[in-house]
C-alpha cells in the first residue's frame, strides 16, 4: 500500500516491546502482589498504563499482524497460526516510519514471529538467527530474552531508532523457576511467573540505554488460560485470561495516568502516529488513544475473534465485542458477561463481516511443521472454513473434545490411534483427529489406513498440506503416480509452497520423470536454496541420476539428524550414506528411521539388504520378524528369511519358510 506522510525528523526513538503469552494480572503494576517485574513496573510509574488493553486474537501470528497495521483480523486476514501470513500488500508500522527516515531494525524470540510471516516489512535489519540454519527451524524453537536483548542493544548502539523486540519466554513450556524452589518442584504458575520476571530483568537492560526522550511501548500479545474457560493455554476461548494483556506507554508527551477504558492493539499505530504529528490515519481501525476522542470515529466496544475451532474442527468461530460494561461473545449461541449495549452488538456484526483490506496469503505445512505445531501446544493443521451454520459446534461446548487430544498426544502410538478412532466417531468433523491420525498409521506402516484418514482431511476441507501428506503416502505406497496427482493438487493450490515444490520433484523422481524434476528442483532451490524438503528432494534426484552425491550426502545426513521426525530425511540420508559407500553410517540412519517409524517396510527391507551383505546374519533375521508378525504368508519375506537361515548352515530352521503354506508365526 502507498501513503504519504508529512516530512516530519526522524525522531524521537521508538521501542516497540511485545510480550508474548503474558497476562496483565501477573505484573506488579496491574496488582500483581507476587511479581517480580520492577522494569516494567517503573516504566508503568513514568507512563500511560491502560488497565483494559484487549487482544484481537489469542494467537501470536494474528495479533501481531494487528498490532503492525493497525486493523482487526477481519481486515489484515491473518486468522490463526500457521495457514496465513501478513500480505505485502500491508502497509506497516516499520515501513511508515522507515519511509520518514527511521532506521528499522527487529529483533524475535520465536519462529511464529520470524519474518516469513509477513513481519519482515519494512525493517533494515531482522534479527531470527536461532543457532541452526533455517532449514532445520521448528515451531519449537525460541531465543530467550537475554539473546534477543543483546540483539536489540547491538541495534540500538548501531543507530536504529526504532526497535521492535519480541520476547517469547512466558509461552510454554515454562523452564524457570523462582530462586527459591527448584524446577522440579515449582508450580506451573510459579514457573510462568519466573519466565516472566526474566524477561523483565533482560528487558530491564535495555531501559536503562534509552535517552529520555524515547517513545516505549510495552504490550502483551495474548494471555493465557490457566484452566479459565476449561481451556490450559491459549487460543480456542475468548476469556480475559486470554484476551487482557499489559499495555504501557511512556514517553516525553505521555501523561503519567492510568486508562480504566477498554483499548485495543489496532490502536497502537495510530497511537505513535499521533505522537509524531502525522495527519490522521486513513483506512485504519485502530484509534489514535490521546487524541480529542471528538476527532476520533465511534467505537462501541473493542472487537476480539477465535477462528481456532473453525480452523481445526470446523466448529463454528467466536468474535466478542468488550466494552465498559461488559462482554458478548457470539459463536454457535451467545454468552453474555456484564451488559452490552444493543449499538455494541450491532457494531460487532459489522465488524465481523468486513471484507479483508487485500487478498490472504496462505501458507503450507509439511507434515513434520504440522508435528511441531501440536507440540508447542497448537493442535495443527489448518484451513479456513466455510460459513458458519446453524449445526456447528459450538466451542465452548467442545473445549472436552480438545482436552481429549491434548491426553491422547501423550499416550504410546498403538493407544493413540484406538482412542482418535474412538474420539473420531463422537466428532467425525475433527479434520486434526483424521490428520494425526494419518500420521500415526504411517508411522506404523499401516499406509491404506493412513491414505484413507488424510483423504477424509482433505475432504472436509481441501487444501495444499494434506495434499501433500497425501502425496507422501501414495509415493510410500508404491503408487508413484497417485502421489504425483497429489503433488500437482498442492502446487494448484499453492504454487509458491516450498513444501509443495519439493513434494512434485520427489513425485516426479519417483515417476522417472527426471528432466521435469531437474526442471522443478531447479526453481525450487533457487526460490529457497536452505529449505530442508527441497535440500531432500534434490539428493533423491541426484541419486535417480547417477550423479556424484558428495555435494548432498552429508549436508542431508545432518539435516536428517537434527529432523527426524521428517518423513523421507533418514531414509534419503542413508541412500545417499550407502551410494557412497559408507555401509555402517547408511546402517545407524535406517535404524533410527526405524525408531521413528518401525512399520516403515522399505527401511526394513534396504537395512535387511546391508545386514546381509556384510554377513551380520543375526540382525538380517531380527530386522525382519516385525514383517513376518504384520504379513506371516507373505512370499518375499518368508523367502528372505530362508536364505539367511541357510546361510547361517541352519536347514532346519529355513524349511518352514519354505513351505508354500506355513503355519502363522
Amino acid at each position: 500500500m502507498a501513503c504519504q506522510q508529512p516530512e516530519v525528523t526522524p525522531s524521537p526513538p521508538i521501542i516497540l516491546v511485545t510480550l508474548d503469552t503474558t497476562r496483565a494480572d501477573r505484573l506488579g503494576c496491574y496488582g500483581y502482589q507476587s511479581a517480580k517485574t520492577p522494569n516494567i513496573d517503573k516504566l508503568a510509574e513514568r507512563g500511560t498504563r491502560f488497565e483494559h488493553a484487549i487482544a484481537p486474537v489469542p494467537l501470536t501470528i494474528p495479533s501481531h499482524s494487528t498490532i503492525h497495521t493497525g486493523l482487526r483480523p477481519p481486515r489484515h486476514g491473518v486468522r490463526d497460526n500457521g495457514d496465513q501470513r501478513l500480505s505485502a500488500e500491508a502497509f506497516t508500522l516499520a515501513e511508515r516510519l522507515q519511509q520518514q527516515g527511521w532506521r528499522t531494525h527487529a529483533t524475535v524470540g520465536a519462529y511464529v514471529t520470524r519474518s516469513e510471516w509477513g513481519f519482515g516489512q519494512g525493517f533494515d535489519r531482522y534479527d531470527q538467527d536461532f543457532g541452526i540454519p533455517t532449514d532445520r527451524l521448528s515451531w519449537r524453537v525460541e531465543r530467550p530474552a537475554e539473546e534477543v536483548i543483546d540483539d536489540a542493544l547491538n541495534g540500538w548502539r548501531s543507530g536504529s531508532n526504532f526497535l521492535w523486540v519480541h520476547l517469547f519466554d512466558a509461552h510454554a513450556p515454562y523452564d524457570k523457576a523462582p530462586d527459591t524452589v527448584s524446577l522440579a518442584d515449582a508450580s506451573e504458575a510459579q514457573r510462568y511467573d519466573a519466565e516472566i520476571a526474566h524477561m523483565d530483568k533482560e528487558l530491564g537492560r535495555l531501559l536503562s540505554e534509552l535517552p529520555d526522550d524515547a517513545l516505549i511501548i510495552v504490550v502483551g500479545d495474548h494471555g493465557e488460560a490457566f484452566g479459565d474457560g476449561g481451556e490450559s493455554q491459549h487460543g480456542l476461548l475468548l476469556t480475559d485470561s486470554v484476551l487482557q494483556v499489559p499495555f504501557i506507554i511512556a514517553g516525553p508527551t505521555i501523561p503519567v495516568s492510568t486508562r480504566p477504558e477498554p483499548v485495543s492493539l489496532a490502536d497502537i499505530l495510530p497511537t505513535i502516529a499521533g505522537r509524531l504529528g502525522w495527519a490522521p490515519l486513513e483506512d485504519i481501525d485502530g484509534v489514535d488513544l490521546f487524541a480529542d476522542p471528538s476527532t476520533e470515529p465511534n467505537r462501541p466496544g473493542i472487537y476480539s475473534e477465535s477462528h481456532y475451532g473453525t480452523h481445526h474442527f470446523g466448529w463454528a468461530p467466536l468474535s466478542a465485542v468488550t466494552t465498559p460494561t461488559g462482554r458478548l461473545i457470539h459463536g454457535q449461541r451467545d454468552h453474555l458477561e456484564g451488559e452490552v449495549s444493543t449499538e455494541a452488538r450491532t457494531w460487532l456484526n459489522e465488524v465481523q463481516s468486513a471484507h479483508p483490506a487485500w487478498q490472504t496469503e496462505v501458507t503450507t505445512l509439511s507434515p513434520s511443521e504440522i508435528e511441531q505445531l501440536q507440540a508447542l501446544g497448537y493442535v495443527g493443521v489448518s484451513t479456513p472454513s466455510a460459513t458458519q451454520t446453524s449445526d456447528l459446534m459450538d466451542p465452548h461446548d467442545g473445549i472436552t473434545l480438545i482436552q481429549q487430544m491434548a491426553a491422547i498426544r501423550t499416550q504410546q502410538p498403538s493407544e493413540q490411534i484406538k482412542n482418535l478412532q474412538t474420539l473420531i466417531q463422537t466428532a467425525p468433523q475433527m479434520r486434526d483427529a483424521h490428520f494425526r491420525l494419518a500420521l500415526l498409521f504411517a508411522s506404523r506402516g499401516r499406509l491404506n489406513e493412513a491414505i484413507a484418514s488424510a483423504t477424509t482431511a482433505f475432504q472436509s476441507a481441501p487444501d495444499s498440506t494434506s495434499a501433500i501428506l497425501l502425496a507422501n503416502l501414495w509415493s510410500q505406497a508404491g503408487v508413484p503416480q497417485e502421489g504425483l496427482s497429489w503433488a500437482r493438487e498442492a502446487m494448484h493450490r499453492n504454487p509458491a509452497s516450498t513444501a509443495a515444490m519439493a513434494a512434485e520433484v520427489t513425485a516426479l523422481v519417483h515417476v522417472g520423470a527426471l528432466d521435469e524434476a531437474a526442471a522443478s528442483a531447479e526453481v525450487a532451490l533457487t526460490a529457497t536454496p536452505d529449505n530442508g524438503p527441497v535440500l531432500v528432494s534434490r539428493g533423491l534426484l541426484a541419486l535417480a541420476l547417477g550423479e556424484p552425491v558428495e555435494e548432498w550426502t552429508e549436508a542431508i545426513t545432518d539435516l536428517a539428524l537434527s529432523r527426524p521426525f521428517e518423513p523421507g530425511n533418514l531414509m534419503t540420508a542413508a541412500a545417499l550414506q550407502r551410494e557412497s559407500g559408507q555401509l555402517e553410517r547408511a546402517q545407524e540412519l535406517l535404524r533410527a528411521e526405524l525408531k521413528w517409524r518401525p512399520g516403515n517396510v522399505p527401511a526394513r527391507l534396504e537395512l535387511w539388504k546391508l545386514y546381509e551383505e556384510q554377513n551380520r546374519l543375526v540382525d538380517a533375521v531380527k530386522v525382519l520378524k516385525p514383517l513376518l508378525k504384520l504379513d506371516p504368508y507373505n512370499p518375499q519375506w518368508r523367502l528372505m528369511t530362508a536364505q539367511i537361515y541357510q546361510k547361517m548352515d541352519r536347514p532346519d530352521l529355513a524349511a518352514p519358510f519354505l513351505k508354500e503354506q506355513a503355519d502363522p508365526l
